[in-house]
């Protein structure tokens, strides 16, 4: 009496197996469905952070004390994506409705005036911009993301270039940029990387990325795993008032689950961080020149609700 049942199984393993398959000989794309409709939960931290080391007089001499400040603020949201209408040439437009955000959390270390003032600005960020809004852009089947409106992520007060804010606003969205390579696991690619950015020269680039496995996945998927890395000089006060010479540095990684039926995002983990090392002038009595850091990062995590509750608090540390 079960032998039926036990055909049917075969015949859907066997065409899902198939589908796999297929999924690896190609070049996997996004397609799209008129009307289709899918929930996540966003988490995002952002992060502001400065130390070096300062001069201290000291009778005739001088030493050096580092310090170092931080500010940190983790909030999320729903983001619930549906397909407005499909073109002839597979692109979609897509209606990105953001609301339920949830109450954000603040740390700072040490919680002195300087911390406290690094604190407030991120609080700015989250208060402008945790509102019910509608985000309306186009995607195309390689997951390039067209038009998006700068009303999709928080203001982050970034000097020239902003390197991290443009980042973001993409990086918010439950979609990633496919690389055009067949899926083939443990084959790592690299490829250089050029840009003119204000106040940044000798600029340099690369980006690599992977295909890895997702057996662990609830459908058949795969993870892509894209890392971006800029690098060059900054002239003038870009982003310290200081004189001497300074340094920048981009770094993001990006680590997205993607169903392999169409290419849509199933969860998300991503990161990015924009440095300016900056060497001062040197100081009678000191060895060394003092150095001073400003680093401004992000997390974004996008987590799926089809099988999931997601919840709207932020999950404790």
């Amino acid at each position: 009496m079960r032998r039926p049942c036990y055909i049917l199984f075969a015949v859907i393993c066997v065409s899902l197996f198939a589908e796999i398959a297929s999924a690896q000989q190609r070049q996997l794309e996004r397609s799209f469905s008129v009307g289709a409709a899918h929930v996540y939960r966003v988490r995002l931290t952002l992060r502001s952070e400065l130390d070096g080391q300062r001069p201290v007089p000291s009778g005739a001499q001088a030493y050096v004390e580092p310090f170092s400040r931080s500010a940190e603020v983790t909030f999320s949201w729903r983001a619930t994506s549906r397909v407005a209408a499909v073109a002839e040439d597979g692109a979609a437009l897509l209606e990105e409705v953001l609301d339920e955000f949830a109450a954000a959390q603040f740390r700072a270390a040490p919680a002195d005036d300087d911390a406290r003032k690094m604190s407030a600005a991120l609080a700015d960020a989250v208060k402008n911009w945790s509102f019910p809004r509608t985000l309306r852009y186009r995607e195309t089947p390689a997951g390039q993301l067209i038009a998006l409106p700068p009303e999709g992520v928080p203001a982050l007060g970034e000097n020239a270039p902003p390197l991290l804010t443009l980042w973001l606003l993409r990086a918010l969205r439950p979609a990633v940029t496919l690389p055009g390579k067949p899926i083939v696991f443990g084959e790592r690619w690299q490829e250089p990387r050029s840009a003119k950015l204000d106040n940044w020269s000798d600029v340099r680039g690369v980006e690599s990325g992977e295909w890895l496995d997702a057996s662990s996945s609830a459908e058949p998927a795969v993870r892509l795993h894209i890392v971006q890395q800029i690098s060059g000089s900054v002239a003038g006060g870009a982003d310290m008032p200081e004189a001497g010479a300074a340094q920048a540095r981009f770094h993001a990684e990006s680590l997205t689950t993607l169903a392999l039926l169409d290419g849509r995002v199933l969860a998300a983990e991503r990161s990015a961080v924009r440095e300016i090392s900056r060497t001062l002038d040197a100081v009678a009595g000191l060895p060394d020149p003092p150095r001073f850091r400003a680093r401004l990062s992000v997390q974004v995590q996008i987590e799926d609700c089809k099988d999931n509750p997601c919840r709207a608090s932020v999950r404790p540390e």
